[in-house]
Formats: structure tokens, C-alpha cells, sequence
């Protein structure tokens, strides 16, 4: 009886990290397009630095309207994963 306990707590532990995790990757951005102007206030970094640390990089989003213009969960999401692999 004790082994079942065990295991199903094991099991009900790792269902409940799995669905955290699952989680932390909805992006928690609205569904906007956001202009190189508006990313200090969307993402709390500066124009410079968007410009000299993200905008070029070859995995950067695409922008979607002229080239300077991004779809914001898209940006969201880079930065999750590029703050994760640092």
C-alpha cells in the first residue's frame, strides 16, 4: 500500500511540475504589434539596447510591418528562451 501511495504522489508531483512548466511558455504579452519605439515599455529594455543586442540577431523575429515593426509574444518568447540558455 505504501509503494502505490509513493507512486502515485510521484506521479501527481510530476504532473503538477509538468503543467508549470507547460505554463511558463504562454506568453503573457498581448497580442500586438509593437514598434522599436514602444519595446522600452513593453519589455523594459532601451531602444540601444534592442538595437545592439537583439534587433540583428539571425534568430531575432521577423518584423511583420516595414522593419520596425514586431509581433510582441514572438519577442516575448525569444527572450525567454535566449534568457534561459544564458
Amino acid at each position: 500500500m505504501d509503494s502505490l501511495i509513493s507512486a502515485l504522489s510521484k506521479l501527481f508531483t510530476q504532473a503538477y511540475e509538468q503543467g508549470l512548466a507547460d505554463g511558463r511558455k504562454q506568453p503573457v504579452i498581448e497580442h500586438v504589434i509593437v514598434s522599436r519605439e514602444d519595446m522600452p515599455k513593453m519589455f523594459q529594455f532601451s531602444k540601444d539596447t534592442f538595437d545592439d543586442h537583439f534587433r540583428y540577431e539571425k534568430d531575432f523575429p521577423k518584423p511583420l510591418i516595414g522593419k520596425t515593426k514586431w509581433y510582441a509574444p514572438a519577442v516575448h518568447e525569444w527572450l525567454m528562451d535566449h534568457s534561459r540558455n544564458n
